[in-house]
């Protein structure tokens, strides 16, 4: 059983918590309007709003696989999982990490959150962030060099996409830097367990007296990042992942009201090959 020792420094709650209250309010009333608006260009007959199980099944399926990203794409398809699935993995330990740290203040002290904010648990949580936040950190990167260095002539920067991979970037390098500079205050063999996160401890040996204000100085440009991005999203293609792939499940059922073609059923009538010249 291991012991992980606690590292504190000074964090603006009350500021960070009332810009996250703004800015999820913001996102919600926005989100809310958006989809107000696509909806009113989708039929929905009485048999299609019986059957959002289904609907769910196939927004699902989109988000999820990038069904039809892999068709024209599988190289893109790659891209995308990496920056998708480490980007959902990291929020998820964030909440995940928030609330166990907050049955400890209040008082619920109970063996889960031992176990993993103190002991052996500690370890996947690092793997956990570790893992993840390179498999986002290589997605930005790839798309950043396809975008500047390999653009294909179909391809154009528009200034939300720049905009959007920067803000990635930034939240994935500085939570590394983070997360090395607390790394500088606990003992060798508890940091080789950030295998990413090491490599961003500084060199040196300094106290955590000398450290602190950089501690809080990075958790404040960290945290209010994700805070902004709670504002872009409405704004950004990460809503347009997020409600596309709902449209087409919901004109998909429509479809199939019209006995239509639709997937995975399509497979079955694809065009033959043409002869080559």
């Amino acid at each position: 059983m291991i012991d992980i020792p606690v590292v504190n420094y000074p964090k603006p709650w009350l500021l960070f918590w009332a810009a996250v209250l703004l800015a999820h309010g913001y996102m919600d009333y926005t989100l809310y309007r958006k989809w107000n608006s696509w909806n009113r260009g989708i039929k929905q007959s009485a048999a299609i709003r019986g059957r959002w199980g289904r609907a769910l099944k196939i927004w699902a399926a989109e988000v999820f696989l990038q069904r039809q990203l892999f068709g024209l794409s599988s190289f893109r398809w790659l891209i995308h999982l990496l920056i998708f699935f480490g980007f959902l993995a990291l929020a998820f330990l964030s909440l995940s990490t928030f609330f166990l740290k907050l049955s400890h203040y209040l008082g619920v002290d109970s063996s889960v959150t031992r176990y993993f904010l103190h002991g052996n648990g500690s370890i996947f949580i690092k793997v956990w962030g570790d893992g993840f936040g390179l498999a986002l950190l290589l997605g930005l990167v790839i798309a950043g060099v396809r975008r500047f260095l390999f653009r294909t002539a179909q391809q154009i920067n528009e200034q939300a996409d720049v905009f959007l991979l920067f803000f990635l970037f930034w939240l994935t390098l500085s939570g590394f830097m983070l997360e090395g500079l607390r790394l500088a205050l606990v003992p060798a063999e508890l940091a080789r367990y950030s295998f990413i996160g090491r490599f961003f401890i500084p060199p040196g040996t300094f106290s955590p007296e000398e450290l602190k204000p950089w501690l809080t100085l990075l958790w404040v440009l960290h945290s209010f990042t994700g805070v902004g991005i709670l504002v872009y999203l409405p704004h950004s293609k990460l809503l347009h992942s997020i409600l596309s792939p709902l449209v087409i499940a919901m004109n998909a059922l429509e479809e199939q009201e019209r006995e239509d073609l639709y997937w995975p059923e399509i497979a079955k009538h694809r065009a033959t090959k043409l002869p080559r010249d």
